[in-house]
């Protein structure tokens, strides 16, 4: 396959043409900043004149006419009520003449620098009519200084004077009224204006950048189209190139080459194609086993097709070297393969025999109605056999019942189940005082446990449940190794608690298991188990189920008719395991008296 390879003789490169569109899109944009940023200078100018002028302006004519209203509320009372000096009204008055509205005034003549020269012109005529009413609350204050004052009536009738229409207060009052409205008018008018203005420049920067923006959405999508569309014709042929052989394939044909880098990139999947072609000739002629194929590297440095050769002479060489191989390995895996499914059958007959064994040992149900009419075992070993095993026998007018856990589970615990089985059978033929049989049972299981190399003992053992019921007398006698008993009645949960040492744990006379006896009643129901069940992980968390819930469990299940107690424990046990592996044998044993 012979791909030409066609060099362009101008390059226009993807950058260039990036930057064409990227310039034209900065003058756009430089020219909506200007005229943004002068539109916003006079804005902001504008602004700074509502606030700092012409609304403080407008709240201080305000304030001056306020004051000056009362002040001619004040020089009323001053004029009709007779009073003292220390009179708050008259010394409002005072204040007012002497601080506030000269204050106030002052305040306006800080401001009027950014007034119009008729506000300035009203201003300087209000500081004069201010002077002239000033003169007039003197006059009147002169006359009527004190409380004594008020009754001359020359003194009274010369400052009411003043008062007068016509005469100089209402005069001044009314002058220095009208000259704040003109005031008060103009600063609004000019507000008025500036809000106006500022309104204008914000419609006028809203259509200016909207006309901007327009235009530069307009042209992005030009310059977009036109520089997306140089890129992506070429690029899905280049595309198209490599998936085909991305796929195995080859090219239809050799991919255009444009004057920019993505020309670059199609020369290099052109002569990629054509080392492709070749390579997959010298390919499928090594698979069908043609090691004579020839195929010449690129160049010298060309390790690929060094490599390939290489893989030539060493695929030949290991072809051979397989081929016996194999012969070898298939016989000796068929070999094994037999081995393997001998041992495999022996150890499945060997489990199924001691399973047989190990349910020979347990009491039928016949056998434990005998020794109990209302009893019920739930038993779930963890493998095929247990280490788990339960005991009934009636020896006189006493009942025995045994709930065994040996050390281990599988094969190891159902052998240590038939030591203890074997055991109890023998010494419960002698005793049935249930700390008696215990400790004949650690001695028994010590003489077993015993080896040549371990004079003492293995860490084997049992842990269990042993109790002897006297029917006639209706008393229970209960020993235990590390296992409780539980007892409920009527609704109330009667625990003992056992010796806390293994059966086959202490030498034989150190030490001896207690007993204790527990008063029965028509009713009660009597629960024997080993650790499998609170030991079960699972539930949403999946933790231990722990003595707390079997306690609650045992209450609940003793309500119900015994022979639905094996039922119920099974979907417990079930629920709360879900998809968790079972971790030991589990065995509850439950009697109703």
């Amino acid at each position: 396959m012979n791909i030409p390879i066609k060099l362009p003789k101008f390059r226009f490169t993807i950058g260039w043409r990036m930057a064409i569109g990227f310039g034209v899109f900065t003058l756009a944009v430089s020219a909506l900043f200007l005229q943004t940023r002068t539109m916003l200078a006079e804005s902001r100018i504008l602004g700074e004149k509502i606030d700092k002028v012409l609304v403080p302006s407008i709240g201080a004519l305000e304030d001056l006419d306020r004051s000056v209203g009362e002040s001619r509320v004040r020089v009323k009372h001053w004029l009709t009520v007779q009073s003292r000096p220390d009179d708050p009204e008259k010394r409002g008055l005072i204040d007012l003449v002497n601080n506030v509205i000269p204050d106030q005034y002052y305040a306006l003549t800080q401001m009027e620098k950014a007034w119009d020269g008729d506000a300035k012109i009203q201003l300087d005529s209000l500081q004069r009519d201010l002077e002239y009413l000033f003169i007039a609350y003197s006059e009147i204050m002169r006359l009527l200084p004190d409380f004594s004052s008020y009754d001359d009536p020359i003194a009274m009738m010369d400052a009411e004077y003043y008062a007068l229409d016509g005469s100089s207060l209402p005069l001044f009052t009314d002058k220095i009224r009208k000259r704040l409205d003109r005031l008060s008018s103009a600063q609004t008018s000019s507000l008025r204006s500036a809000t106006g203005r500022m309104e204008q420049l914000g419609d006028d920067l809203n259509s200016y950048a909207g006309s901007v923006a327009l235009f530069v959405l307009i042209l992005g999508i030009i310059v977009g189209f036109a520089v997306t569309r140089s890129i992506l014709v070429p690029v899905r042929q280049l595309k198209r190139a490599v998936l085909y052989m991305g796929q195995g394939k080859e090219p239809d044909g050799p991919v255009p080459v444009t004057p920019d880098e993505i020309g670059d990139m199609a020369i290099a999947v052109n002569r990629l194609a054509v080392g492709l072609h070749k390579t997959r000739v010298f390919s499928q002629d090594v698979g069908s086993g043609n090691f004579n194929s020839l195929y010449t590297p690129l160049s010298d440095d060309d390790k690929l097709g060094h490599a390939l050769l290489s893989m030539r002479d060493d695929l030949a060489t290991t072809e051979r070297e397989l081929e016996m191989k194999v012969e070898d390995r298939t016989a000796e895996m068929s070999r094994q393969k037999q081995i393997a499914e001998e041992l495999y059958g022996d150890l499945r007959d060997s489990i199924n025999y001691a399973l047989r064994i190990q349910e020979a040992i347990l009491p039928t149900e016949r056998q434990v109605s005998e020794v109990f009419d209302n009893a019920s075992v739930f038993y779930r070993p963890r493998d095929i056999v247990s280490g788990d095993f339960y005991f009934f026998r009636s020896v006189g007018r006493i009942r025995l019942l045994a709930a065994v856990d040996c050390t281990g589970h599988g094969v190891p615990g159902a052998f240590m189940s038939l030591v203890g089985y074997n055991a109890l059978k023998h010494i419960t033929t002698v005793y049935t005082k249930p700390c008696k049989v215990l400790d004949k049972l650690n001695s028994a299981a010590l003489d077993v446990l015993r080896t040549e190399n371990s004079p003492t003992h293995l860490q084997d053992g049992m842990d269990l449940v042993l109790i002897a019921v006297d029917m006639e007398k209706m008393e229970l006698q209960y020993a235990g190794a590390n296992n409780p008993l539980y007892v409920v009645r009527r609704g109330e949960l009667h625990e003992m608690k056992s010796d806390k040492f293994a059966i086959a744990s202490f030498e034989p006379d150190s030490q001896s298991y207690t007993e204790k006896t527990f008063d029965l009643e028509e009713g009660d129901t009597i629960f024997a188990s080993t650790d499998g069940f609170v030991d079960q992980f699972g539930g949403a968390a999946g933790k231990k189920f722990m003595r707390r819930r079997f306690r609650e469990l045992m209450l609940s299940v003793a309500d119900m008719p015994v022979s639905e107690h094996k039922k119920e424990f099974g979907r417990v046990f079930d629920s709360w395991k879900a998809k968790e592996e079972q971790v030991d044998d589990v065995l509850v044993v439950s009697i109703r008296i």
